[in-house]
């Protein structure tokens, strides 16, 4: 079997898996449409929802753009296959099941925060597990680019997290959501733009 044959088995399998989590969400606000419950709809958990299908959209981008020489092994595929699953219940818990809920969902919110982001959390750490020879070799050869851009980039991100599982005021939730939301469009807006750019100023 060919890289080419490897990396298509497998993505066609992670692909299915981010489906189902985009499902998931999707689901859970058409039951908000069904139930004609959209004036319910909360600010803290519709971030929350744009934030995670975001990350399953940047997740399927990596592993297209950085997954094509992968081997069918647990030593490559634990990292995004674990990355998949949390996401796939991040996204199962979002929306509420019951509809009467929905009117709730300040309630709802706050009583699966720490679940939720505590998964997000779980699989941005693993991220960086999995992604430590490409840092170690980015500090090597390009180290003004990795501690101009690639490290405080995932300290942002990873510290974004924390202090979602710590605040505990609404206004707080929206502000880093909307931070986290922020971090991972810019950067795969137009993929390797903000790369350039701070390649290109700083050498």
């Amino acid at each position: 079997m060919t890289n080419i044959d490897k990396f298509s088995f497998f993505f066609a399998f992670y692909g299915l898996i981010l489906g189902l989590a985009v499902t998931e969400l999707l689901g859970g606000f058409a039951g908000m449409v069904r139930a004609k419950a959209l004036k319910q709809l909360e600010l803290q958990t519709a971030l929350l929802a744009i934030l995670i299908f975001v990350l399953i959209v940047a997740t399927w981008v990596d592993a297209f753009n950085m997954m094509q020489g992968t081997s069918l092994n647990l030593e490559d595929l634990w990292s995004p296959i674990l990355l998949a699953t949390l996401y796939f219940v991040a996204a199962a818990v979002v929306f509420p099941r019951e509809a009467e809920q929905f009117d709730h969902l300040r309630t709802y919110f706050a009583g699966r925060k720490k679940f939720i982001i505590g998964l997000l959390f779980a699989a941005e750490v693993a991220d960086n597990i999995a992604s430590l020879d490409f840092m170690t070799t980015t500090y090597r050869e390009e180290p003004t680019w990795f501690w101009a851009y690639l490290l405080p980039y995932n300290i942002a991100i990873l510290g974004c997290f924390a202090a979602l599982l710590l605040v505990q005021s609404r206004r707080a939730n929206i502000g880093l959501l909307a931070a986290l939301i922020a971090l991972f469009v810019i950067p795969y807006w137009h993929q390797g733009a903000v790369d350039r750019f701070f390649i290109n100023l700083f050498s």
